[in-house]
């Protein structure tokens, strides 16, 4: 365990611009990109996953007491 604990200490973060050199603003903007498209897609699927396993609140419709003939309205934005 303590080895576990020792080589996650050691981890290190070392410097873009030594690394990549001029390429180094190109590849943080490379990743950065990469990230914020994964986080899109991660939110994506987890609102899927809860809109299919938990179906719709009666107060996100709002048409309870509006009269109408349906009592939900269906879901079509992310279908």
């Amino acid at each position: 365990m303590q080895e576990i604990i020792r080589e996650i200490g050691d981890f290190r973060v070392y410097n873009l611009a030594e690394t990549f050199g001029v390429l180094a603003d190109t590849i943080e903007v490379i990743g950065a990109t990469i990230m914020m498209i994964g986080g899109i897609w991660i939110t994506h699927r987890i609102q899927k996953w809860a809109d299919k396993s938990g179906g719709e609140h009666p107060a996100a419709a709002n048409t309870g007491r509006g009269g109408g003939s349906e009592r939900y309205e269906q879901n079509t934005i992310r279908d």
